[in-house]
């Protein structure tokens, strides 16, 4: 038993490994892949998007919302230098 929990895990691991590289290959990320990434709950990256006068780099394809690798990545740093205090 304790082996097929072993193997399990292992496949489970090969398989995040495998997301996580796939998706740093992508320019554009989804807003799940920004929260798998960076660590900031879904919620909190959806609040961001409905802030009025928000900085998060975010833009629409038809319902869908896709976030541009670089600047997402730009966004983090300057809101990391500056402090900011998300969900205020």
């Amino acid at each position: 038993m304790e082996e097929l929990l072993k193997e399990i895990l292992v496949e489970l691991r090969k398989k995040d490994i495998e997301e996580k590289e796939i998706t740093e290959e992508k320019l554009t990320y989804s807003l799940k892949e920004c929260s798998y990434l960076s660590g900031i709950g879904l919620n909190t990256l959806q609040e961001e998007i409905l802030k009025q006068n928000g900085n998060f780099p975010f833009f629409k394809v038809g319902k869908k919302i896709m976030v541009d690798r670089g600047l997402f990545r730009q966004w983090l740093e300057n809101i990391s230098k500056t402090h900011h205090e998300l969900r205020r």
